[in-house]
């Protein structure tokens, strides 16, 4: 599954070519394994990477220059096979570009290079979008890292007391926060919350970082070990939006922390691709890079 491997005293961390997804993110020491393992019965994947839209179009399409494309949920970039730009035992660089496959549903010009970066238990990944084209293009990026989590003790906290809370309504964002989830103290994660699919808060400028605690049984350990919890701590930079996410039925033992830089269309969309909520346009020859980091603990 793994092509590429990053080690280092604390951490080995799995990425495969498809989709340049993180695949494993294991402690060195006990075994411990932080990352979903994409069990293809609840959800197949483990950290996808969301390019060049984040959610969900309406009707699965967009204008530009009065020409309508169709795409689906979170955009191509998470399908493609991507390519090594380069590559040691604690950095991978990998890349797309655009192809005459991705300029159908897609009319821009672009490479995008992802990195990965191991420094002691922190993982730094690292989006870097160029506009290759001869005209502005639009797009959003975004993270969808899930972690394992026993539901009876996970919470997630937060380095801010408050956020403005939105919701979706069925595939698409309701535009109007329905008020501020609180997190004043660390808020003990329910399948309730997902009832309405992620809970979707509103970053605010600057760093904003979430942290999932959950126990860990004795079974998911080497035999010596003393851990009793894990944290992961998601810092992002200047977000749009924070994603916290699981599934609302029972068999789903993962929550995911996804920085997102963009999100679904709006009940109210106009559908043209220029006007999205979330979406960043960038100049001819220009580039834009999306920084965040993973603490593991």
């Amino acid at each position: 599954m793994n092509d590429y491997q990053l080690t280092n005293k604390y951490l080995t961390v799995g990425i495969k070519s498809a989709g340049a997804e993180l695949t494993s993110i294991k402690a060195n020491d006990d075994g411990y394994e932080y990352l979903w393992q994409g069990d293809p019965a609840i959800w197949k994947r483990h950290a996808p990477i969301l390019f060049p839209i984040v959610g969900r179009l309406q009707d699965d399409s967009y204008f530009f220059q009065d020409k309508e494309y169709h795409m689906s949920q979170h955009g191509f970039a998470r399908d493609i096979d991507w390519k090594t730009v380069s590559s040691s035992s604690t950095k991978l660089v990998l890349q797309i570009q655009s192809t005459e496959e991705t300029l159908a549903h897609y009319p821009f010009k672009f490479s995008l290079q992802v990195m990965y970066e191991l420094n002691d238990r922190q993982l730094k990944v690292d989006y870097q979008v160029r506009n290759t084209d001869e005209k502005t293009m639009f797009f959003s990026i975004g993270g969808h890292p899930a972690f394992n989590a026993d539901f009876a003790s996970a919470t997630v906290s937060a380095d801010k007391a408050t956020f403005d809370h939105y919701v979706l309504a069925g595939n698409y964002l309701n535009p109007q926060a329905i008020g501020q989830f609180d997190f004043s103290s660390a808020h003990q994660i329910s399948r309730s919350d997902f009832a309405h699919d992620a809970i979707i808060l509103k970053a605010p400028e600057g760093s904003t970082e979430l942290t999932l605690r959950t126990d860990v049984a004795a079974k998911h350990l080497s035999s010596n070990s003393l851990r009793k919890t894990a944290s992961v701590s998601i810092n992002a930079v200047n977000l749009e939006f924070f994603g916290i996410w699981s599934k609302a039925t029972d068999d789903a033992p993962f929550v995911a922390l996804e920085p997102w830089w963009g999100v679904a269309d709006t009940i109210d969309t106009n559908k043209k691709l220029a006007d999205k909520l979330g979406i960043m346009p960038l100049a001819v020859n220009k580039e834009k890079v999306f920084h965040y980091s993973m603490r593991f603990l």
